[in-house]
């Protein structure tokens, strides 16, 4: 391979250097239902990514949605909703956005306003000692910074 050829495959390479795709995941006492999200940065330089949720409940379905331009430090809360909806739910919230997660249609949307109830906060995926994962929350209910 002459220098050439070694320039040009280098330099193809070298915008891949520093992207980002990790996943944590939410396991359900019942073992066949989980929450997992992928995080990607297509570009080392981007300051967000793009977070695909994905709800499983094996072995009849899965499904998710993508939430675009998320910015790459932020901690994602997740909840247990609160009994009143129809079916039982847990909430994502990024920021601003709230989204419901339901296991049992395998389905995710969003709200189009934050609920005034969230329910029992049960963590939050973030990335702790350089590892995205989910982090449960404080059994002894002191207050986690969002």
């Amino acid at each position: 391979m002459n220098s050439l050829t070694r320039s040009l495959l280098l330099l193809a390479v070298l915008p891949l250097a520093g992207c980002l795709q990790d996943t944590a995941s939410y396991s359900f006492p019942e073992k066949e239902h989980a929450i997992t999200l992928v995080r990607n940065q297509t570009w080392f330089w981007q300051d967000t990514v793009e977070v695909e949720v994905i709800v499983i409940r094996l072995p009849h379905c899965n499904g998710g949605m993508s939430i675009k331009e998320v910015p790459l430090d932020t901690r994602i809360s997740f909840y247990q909703a609160p009994d009143e909806y129809p079916e039982p739910l847990h909430l994502l919230k990024s920021g601003k956005r709230v989204f419901a997660l339901s296991t049992q249609s395998c389905r995710v949307q969003e709200f189009q306003e934050t609920p005034p109830d969230m329910g029992t906060k049960l963590g939050a995926f973030r990335v702790e000692g350089k590892k995205f994962q989910f982090i449960a929350a404080d059994p002894s209910g002191k207050a986690d910074k969002e």
